[in-house]
C-alpha cells in the first residue's frame, strides 16, 4: 500500500517538475532582480532598502504560490481524468483512496518545493547584496509552506467537480474568504444579525482560516516567533490537510468513472 502511494506520489511531483515549474522560478528570478535595481532609488539607507525588497519580495511569494496552487492543485488530477490515462490506473490492483492519497501528497510536495525554492532565491540574493543572512527566514518559510500546503489540497478536492470554471471559482473564493476570515467575522458580529452569525461561524471552521499563516509583518518587525505558536500552527495545518484528504478521497470513491 505504501509503496504504491508512494510511487504515485513521486510519479505526480516529476511530472509537475518537468512541465510547470522552470518557467515561474525563471520569472521570478527576473522580478526580484528588478526589485534589488528599482528599490536602490528610493530608499535612503541600506537597512530600508532591505527591508523594503524583503516586504515586497513576500508579497510577490504569496502571490506566485496562489497561481502555483491554483494550477497544479486543477490540473494534477484533472488531467488523468481527461487524458483517460485513469482508467489503465484503475485496473491495477489500487484503491482509488490510495490514487488520490499519492496525487494529494504529490501536488502538496510540487507546491512546497516551488516555494522553498523562491524562497531560497529571496534570501540568496538579499545576502549578495547586502551580506545579511535573513533573521526568521525559517520562520517565514514555515508558515508559507503550510499556508500553500493547505490552498494546493484544496483546489485538488475542487478538481473533481466537472467544470474547471467551478473548480477556479470555488478555490478563489474559499482562499479570498480564508484570507479575510477574521474580518468577516467581526463585521457581522457588528451587524448583530443573529441567523448571518451563525451562518459565518460555521463557515468559519470549515474554510481555513489563513490569517494564522499570515506572519509577514510581525516576522519582519519582530524576527521571531514563539515555539509553542509555531506547533499549534504545524497542528491546525495537520489536522486540515487530513480532512482535505479524506474528503478528495470520498468524492473520488463516490465519482462516476
Amino acid at each position: 500500500m505504501l509503496s504504491r502511494i508512494r510511487l504515485i506520489m513521486w510519479d505526480t511531483f516529476l511530472d509537475v517538475a518537468r512541465h510547470k515549474m522552470l518557467m515561474i522560478h525563471v520569472v521570478f528570478v527576473c522580478i526580484s532582480l528588478g526589485l534589488f535595481n528599482l528599490f536602490g532609488h528610493f530608499s535612503t539607507t541600506p537597512s530600508l532598502e532591505y527591508r523594503m525588497i524583503q516586504d515586497v519580495g513576500l508579497s510577490v511569494i504569496s502571490l506566485f504560490g496562489f497561481l502555483i496552487a491554483l494550477f497544479i492543485g486543477s490540473t494534477t488530477l484533472r488531467d488523468e481524468i481527461q487524458r483517460k490515462t485513469i482508467y489503465a490506473i484503475f485496473t491495477l490492483p489500487m484503491g482509488r483512496w490510495e490514487l488520490y492519497t499519492g496525487k494529494f501528497l504529490g501536488t502538496l510536495l510540487a507546491a512546497v518545493f516551488n516555494v522553498f525554492i523562491m524562497l531560497g532565491i529571496l534570501t540568496s540574493l538579499l545576502y549578495i547584496k547586502f551580506g545579511v543572512v535573513w533573521a526568521g527566514f525559517q520562520w517565514v518559510g514555515l508558515f508559507m509552506l503550510l499556508e500553500f500546503a493547505i490552498m494546493t489540497g484544496m483546489v485538488l478536492l475542487f478538481s473533481l467537480s466537472d467544470s474547471l470554471i467551478v473548480c477556479f471559482s470555488l478555490s478563489i473564493f474559499c482562499i479570498l474568504l480564508g484570507n479575510m476570515a477574521e474580518h468577516v467575522q467581526h463585521l457581522v458580529y457588528e451587524a448583530n444579525i443573529p441567523l448571518l452569525s451563525y451562518v459565518t461561524d460555521v463557515a468559519y471552521w470549515i474554510i481555513p482560516n489563513f490569517g494564522y499563516f499570515n506572519i509577514k509583518y510581525k516576522i519582519l518587525k519582530d524576527l521571531t516567533i514563539s515555539p509553542s505558536f509555531a506547533l499549534w500552527a504545524i497542528g491546525y495545518a495537520g489536522c486540515y490537510l487530513f480532512f482535505l484528504l479524506v474528503a478528495g478521497s470520498w468524492a473520488l470513491q463516490k465519482k462516476d468513472l
